[in-house]
């Protein structure tokens, strides 16, 4: 009794323990999914953050990269450096002209060019686009703004101070070449600010060289909608970031700052994709995410290869994770004393209740049921002890009726193969002779029918409804005719061979057998029946579509393996289970009796025969001897 007692209060303990235990786990692992869920949700929202941000930067590049071209297709852009070419073209010795002009002429803001030399008119044009800008976004938008014409030569200066020949700068090359040139980022001294200049080629209406317009945009209204958009999702514990190509921050911590040393995790930034986040450890923090989105352009705009860049810290969210962590650990280490101090006490309040009721139990399951069971004072072990005697009550009565229907399951099984039986020798009684009868008159009217085709029909359709009522009168007498097996050897192939031979094959369906010398001893016409009911169902599944029977010949040790299968239709789901029982078919015309005449004869061999569907098979196992 105190090995019992002991054993179970090692149980109770040990379940109590463990299940505190699994609390404990399960609630660390909670807690540790749900960081990763947590830095997965704020990775991905972060990378729609600087996905939007980096389109938006490309697209407001764009819209000013196409303001500025626009301009160069003015008529009046056109008109004066047409003008100014004609002019030029007259000069004999160009590159000396310029040199001469280079050194001659001194260009200022207020001032830049001599007279004769500028179009005033266009002059005009360009500082009424420069100040448009300005009123516009109430900030200096172009720096620079002026044209040259075919030769290089300065013709109109918007804004700016500028050399008088231009044709000797890789921008001014570059966009004479290949239509348009965009620069770098810059600090210009005279202005005191960041700033990119681009430059359009122009082309006149037969799309020939004619000029080159060059613009200077500010840092700051190049990235402004940037810079407003990263004010708006800028919180405690994230930031935004503007990089370049090479990786320096363009704008880092609320401000317009040019650095010139990169980033240190630029490195994973250019191996990553074109839009992703990835998590670095932070000696300060639990974590840091870095979520980010490359530039790659919008519309005719190629991008300048700039990365957006949102830095997440760990938020005050995780931080809340962390409490209900140490609160978790707490609860359980205190849940995991109570359970042991719990398990002692519980143990030795239903351990020996327990006991009487195991001793109840083992005489029940021996079938003694003449105890007596002892009222406990716990009412949940005295409900226990109330249940058990019902049971025993119940058993009994359960064992008697089981009884009953078992002699009633054989009484009525015998009844019904008696049924089967008088109904076979009754059918054949009262069917086979009249049917011999029908089937010599037919043959007679068969002979006398040659030469008028509508009564061969109807002596086809005679003999076919004689042969199907044959089989069904068959099927039945040979499932009720038990009769000692006359052994002989033969091999399986010519067993499968004459049941082949017996049946009437379709010409849209092959039946394979194949060349084996396997011998079997067995009934030779018991199991030909066998396998003209299974080549008969498969012909009747494969019905009028093309299809194929293909049987197979295995030996295995001391037994041969048949298996037939065909492309037919498979057998109905709704008895497939009970494909072997008597009187179960899915055929309107059939018995019911074929495959239940088959096991018969198989286990009358000692053998085994099953069904398979899709494709549909049916195996068979023999032994290849019965001595």
């Amino acid at each position: 009794m105190d090995d019992i007692l002991l054993k179970i209060s090692f149980i109770i303990i040990a379940v109590m323990f463990g299940i505190s235990l699994t609390f404990t786990i399960v609630g660390l692992v909670t807690f540790d999914l749900s960081v990763n869920e947590i830095k997965k949700l704020l990775g991905s929202r972060n990378e729609g953050f600087a996905f939007n941000m980096i389109q938006g930067l490309d697209k407001h590049i764009e819209n000013r990269i196409f303001d500025f071209q626009q301009l160069s297709n003015l008529n009046l852009v056109h008109m004066a450096l047409i003008n100014s070419n004609e002019k030029f073209e007259k000069i004999q010795d160009i590159k000396a002209y310029l040199s001469i002009k280079e050194n001659e002429i001194e260009f200022i803001d207020t001032d830049p060019f001599i007279e004769n030399v500028a179009d005033d008119v266009l002059t005009e044009e360009l500082l009424q686009t420069i100040e448009f800008y300005h009123d516009e976004y109430d900030y200096d938008v172009v720096e620079e703004l002026f044209v040259t014409n075919a030769y290089g030569a300065n013709v109109a200066l918007g804004s700016g101070t500028s050399d008088y020949s231009q044709s000797d700068e890789e921008w001014w090359e570059i966009a004479k070449n290949s239509g348009k040139y965009m620069g770098k980022i810059h600090f210009d001294e005279n202005y005191d600010s960041y700033s990119i200049d681009f430059a359009f080629r122009i082309n006149d209406i037969n799309e020939d060289f004619i000029g080159v317009l060059r613009v200077v945009l500010t840092l700051d209204d190049i990235i402004s909608n940037f810079v407003e958009e990263a004010d708006i999702i800028t919180i405690p514990g994230r930031s935004v970031l503007l990089l370049d190509d090479k990786g320096n921050p363009i704008y880092s911590h609320d401000k317009i700052f040019v650095s010139e040393s990169p980033i240190p995790y630029f490195q994973n930034l250019v191996q990553g994709k074109d839009v992703g986040f990835f998590e670095l450890d932070d000696a300060m923090d639990d974590f840091r995410l870095i979520s980010y989105a490359k530039s790659t352009g919008y519309r005719s705009f190629e991008g300048f290869d700039w990365i957006v860049v949102v830095e997440q810290d760990s938020s005050s969210l995780i931080q809340e994770f962390i409490d209900l962590r140490n609160s978790i650990l707490l609860v359980s280490i205190l849940g995991m004393i109570a359970s042991v101090i719990g398990g002692f006490f519980i143990s030795s309040t239903v351990s020996s209740p327990l006991r009487r009721l195991s001793k109840i139990a083992n005489s029940i399951s021996q079938g003694n049921f003449d105890i007596k069971i002892r009222k406990s004072r716990i009412d949940e072990i005295a409900t226990i002890a109330s249940s058990f005697e019902e049971m025993e009550n119940n058993l009994k009565k359960l064992i008697e009726t089981e009884k009953q229907l078992a002699e009633a399951h054989v009484k009525i099984k015998n009844e019904r193969l008696t049924a089967i039986g008088e109904l076979a020798a009754s059918m054949a009684h009262d069917l086979k002779n009249p049917l011999a009868t029908i089937k010599s008159s037919a043959e007679i009217l068969q002979k006398n029918a040659k030469h008028d085709n509508e009564l061969s029909k109807v002596v086809n359709r005679m003999n076919r409804a004689i042969d199907r009522m044959s089989h069904q009168i068959n099927d039945v007498l040979n499932y009720v005719r038990i009769t000692p097996l006359e052994l002989k050897s033969i091999k399986i192939s010519e067993l499968l061979q004459l049941a082949k031979n017996s049946l009437e094959i379709p010409d849209n369906i092959s039946v394979s057998i194949p060349d084996s010398d396997i011998q079997i001893k067995c009934d030779i016409r018991k199991l030909e029946i066998v396998f003209i009911n299974l080549l008969l169902n498969s012909i009747q599944a494969i019905g009028k579509n093309k299809g194929k029977i293909e049987c197979r010949i295995e030996k295995k040790d001391s037994t041969a393996t048949i298996e037939i299968h065909d492309s037919g239709s498979g057998i109905p789901g709704d008895i497939f289970s009970r494909i072997f029982e008597p009187l179960v078919t899915s055929k309107q015309h059939g018995t019911g009796l074929g495959l239940s005449t088959c096991k018969n004869i198989i286990e009358q061999h000692n053998g085994k025969i099953s069904a398979y569907n899709n494709p549909t098979r049916f195996i068979i196992i023999l032994p290849i001897s019965l001595d």
